[in-house]
């Protein structure tokens, strides 16, 4: 796995890349950015269609065709494709996984060239009640969480025998690590490390995560790490890294909980591609219309997974 490009473009940029094949895109309506990040993938590609994943039936759903995750092959047969991009910034992280997964299952050479679209918002939408952000709950992000369930394919079992080492991306909301932390599967986590973004996408964005997150840093058994907030490659290879050494320290199993930033998640699902000892985590966030405003910078990232 290679990333090919990780750079800022201008929308006149952004719309001189591609053609494409195929576009997927997640809930385009949320917010100004998921309006105008949708917008682009579709000006670059001759299709596009809409991803949406069902928890409870472990089931993708592509331009209105059911698909079983133990059927994710039949994607690229159905939609065969030279090229395709993913607009990160609609799609949620097992969207992005499974679609991901399913052109990953073709031979090296025959798998398309692939492309991503990520738009940072201009502002997060505050909580009305001041004293939030005292409490490191600044903003008003998301009306609910659906049940943590195991994302198929990649639903890696733990016991005594076989702990993990929990690597937790950090993100605005902080009762999410805390949350898997204290899940039934929390006492096979042998070793935490939370992950903040930094630099973050805006000057004290970062002091909102710690803020919300300040109370995973009390245990011993706890490391922080960094990577950036719009960095892809670098929650890769944080991942890579961290994997190694719990390797060479006989602990090889990792969970991953990708809370943070879409570029951090990102970094997450391109990593399980590779990796049969990964759990990745999610606890399907309900997100509020407008829970951010305007546009600020627009983000290419490409790979070239054909080695």
């Amino acid at each position: 796995m290679k990333f090919t490009r990780q750079d800022v473009v201008s929308e006149a940029e952004a719309r001189g890349l591609g053609p494409f094949d195929l576009a997927f895109y997640g809930r385009a309506d949320l917010d100004d950015r998921s309006k105008h990040s949708s917008a682009l993938c579709a000006a670059i590609s001759g299709r596009q269609l809409q991803v949406r994943y069902d928890p409870e039936a472990f089931e993708l759903t592509v331009d209105g065709k059911v698909y079983g995750v133990q059927d994710l092959e039949d994607i690229p047969r159905d939609l065969r494709a030279e090229s395709i991009v993913l607009d990160a910034t609609t799609l949620e992280f097992p969207e992005i996984l499974y679609i991901l997964h399913a052109y990953h299952t073709l031979r090296p050479e025959s798998r398309p060239e692939c492309g991503f679209m990520y738009v940072e918002p201009a502002s997060y939408t505050p909580k009305e009640d001041a004293a939030a952000a005292v409490h490191g709950n600044a903003f008003d992000l998301t009306s609910n969480f659906r049940p943590r369930r195991p994302l198929p394919l990649y639903a890696m079992m733990l016991s005594a025998r076989n702990k993990a080492h929990l690597v937790g991306f950090l993100g605005f909301e902080g009762n999410r690590v805390k949350h898997v932390l204290e899940d039934e599967d929390g006492i096979f986590y042998q070793k935490v490390t939370i992950v903040f973004g930094v630099p973050p996408f805006q000057p004290t964005w970062d002091l909102h995560s710690l803020l919300a997150n300040a109370r995973l840093l009390e245990p011993d058994n706890t490391d922080v790490m960094f990577c950036g907030a719009n960095n892809p490659r670098s929650a890769y290879r944080l991942l890579q890294d961290i994997h190694d050494g719990a390797v060479v320290s006989g602990l090889d199993r990792l969970a991953v909980a990708p809370f943070g930033t879409k570029p951090m998640a990102l970094g997450t699902a391109l990593y399980c591609l590779d990796n049969s000892k990964i759990r990745p985590l999610y606890d399907f966030p309900e997100r509020k219309p407008g829970r951010t405003q305007g546009v600020h910078r627009r983000h290419w990232y490409a790979i070239d997974w054909r080695s």
